[in-house]
């Protein structure tokens, strides 16, 4: 069920039942390397939640497409709202819900930087009302569920999921090679803002562009990207978050 289908008046009443889940899709407007769109962070949530919708009784709210896209306002089109505008956003989404009775709430999230600010948001929620809120990223549950599934960021496994759920954004013939330009021969990047070091991973605070141009990076390279991968990843995503839900759902409300 939609929440921006409903009239006030059905949403009042699917609100003040307490078995009510509302799954709230959540994402970025933000660079995904050199072919992924930049939609890539809410298209997919808005995805998952259309399918989870078709198999298990949930409310799902409209979409949030933006986010905390700090790191990547160097490449053309990103749209950040930083930090605390994100923690604002999901304190009004979560109270106003809250205010007319919900209190089971599942973020579906395509974006690791907007987990700080729905995990504040969400916090203060579940200490005023007793709420349960849970945060479900897909893209960092995906290789719990099969290994070879790995995640980075504007790289194989976003593009292979757009391949699947929109494929006509993905033209995977222009897709350039990886570009990445190392700190020196002893420092390597592992991630967007990571890099190895010896036996561990050092947190680099940098501008991204500067040492991966292209903006994807950290998994598998984007032109191995294909659509039979997305499938199969967002069917097994889809199964375990309404396999997920109907637990939440008989989870008890704190008090």
């Amino acid at each position: 069920m939609q929440l921006a289908h409903l009239n006030w008046r059905q949403a009042q009443e699917k609100l003040a039942d307490p078995n009510t889940v509302v799954v709230i899709p959540v994402g970025s407007t933000e660079q995904h390397g050199p072919i992924g769109p930049l939609g890539t962070d809410w298209l997919i949530p808005q995805w998952i939640t259309a399918e989870m919708e078709k198999r298990t009784d949930i409310l799902v709210t409209p979409v949030i497409p933006f986010g905390v896209a700090t790191h990547h306002t160097s490449f053309a089109g990103t749209i950040d709202m930083g930090l605390e505008t994100m923690i604002n956003i999901m304190r009004g989404v979560f109270q106003n819900l809250a205010k007319h009775g919900a209190r089971r709430f599942i973020v579906v999230n395509g974006h690791g930087g907007n987990d700080p600010a729905i995990e504040k948001a969400g916090l203060e929620l579940a200490r005023e009302t007793g709420a349960l809120i849970t945060l479900l990223d897909w893209w960092g549950i995906a290789p719990e569920l099969n290994k070879i599934w790995t995640t980075g960021h504007g790289d194989a496994q976003e593009v292979s999921a757009v391949m699947h759920i929109k494929p006509e954004l993905i033209d995977i013939a222009s897709c350039p090679e990886t570009t990445v330009n190392d700190l020196s021969d002893k420092l390597h990047f592992t991630h967007l803002s990571s890099v190895k070091f010896g036996d561990a991973h050092i947190k680099l605070v940098r501008d991204i562009k500067k040492g991966i141009p292209m903006g994807g990076f950290g998994g598998i390279d984007s032109q191995k990207a294909n659509a039979e991968w997305g499938k199969d990843m967002m069917q097994a995503v889809v199964d375990y978050f309404v396999a997920f839900t109907e637990e939440f759902r008989r989870l008890p409300l704190d008090k």
